[in-house]
């Protein structure tokens, strides 16, 4: 893990921590606790914060900036599981899992800073106060819930599909002939919705002969945003 600046949490964090739904309810003693063993972070884009695999000895509340959670295949491509905005928790529940591993390979998309918690000190502030423990818990079963629904699209569905709902959820076009722009690659894509790029790339075709898209240089262009959510199944809440 590297960081530009790492240091005791200042006033500010401490604050914001105080101001968290989570943690404003803590017993003063129980607080101090916990923010006495936090620490300010601030990362560049491109910075990995943390490792697949390695200890998990404290997690990240995001407060500033954009990063990915993302791993990679044997054959060394990156696998992006998912985009993390500020109000995040990085690594939360790797804490209580044993042994208390990183899931993913956290990686900066942009400048931000951070917040950093430590296990035990979590851990004794969730002993000392249920709610905060009642918190985490229902978390996870969030987490828990997207990530099963999340498996049983991935197995369920066409590459077609996928890729259709992949285009309206994270390129959001606004209108017809709008220019949309993708948070990943297409080669990024293709191994996020578990296709091959040739399959992506066929697909991508097809669409142009049937004019519901368009290119232009590194640019896609939506042309019928209805065709597209035909293609997804009915059921699928967009």
């Amino acid at each position: 893990m590297t960081f530009v600046k790492c240091q005791t949490a200042s006033s500010v964090t401490a604050e914001r921590l105080r101001q968290h739904p989570w943690f404003s309810p803590l017993e003063a003693e129980t607080f101090q606790a916990l923010i006495a063993h936090c620490r300010d972070v601030q990362f560049q884009a491109g910075q990995e914060i943390f490792s697949h695999g390695s200890p998990c000895t404290e997690c990240l509340l995001v407060c500033e900036g954009q990063l990915q959670g993302l791993r990679y295949t044997q054959e060394g491509e990156e696998k992006i599981f998912g985009h993390i905005a500020p109000g995040a928790f990085i690594g939360l529940h790797s804490l209580f899992a044993d042994p208390p591993l990183h899931w993913h390979t956290i990686r900066a998309e942009t400048q931000g800073r951070g917040c950093l918690l430590s296990a035990t000190a979590l851990r004794q502030a969730s002993q000392a106060a249920p709610a905060l423990a009642m918190h985490i818990i229902e978390h996870g079963a969030r987490l828990l819930r997207h990530h099963t629904e999340q498996i049983d699209w991935l197995t369920s569905s066409t590459a077609e599909q996928r890729l259709a709902d992949y285009i309206l959820r994270f390129g959001k076009p606004q209108h017809d002939d709008a220019r949309i722009q993708l948070p990943l690659s297409w080669a990024q894509i293709a191994t996020k919705l578990g296709m091959r790029a040739e399959t992506l790339s066929r697909l991508l075709a097809k669409w142009r002969r049937q004019g519901f898209i368009r290119s232009q240089r590194a640019s896609l262009y939506v042309l019928d945003s209805n065709a597209l959510r035909e293609i997804v199944r009915t059921d699928r809440v967009i």
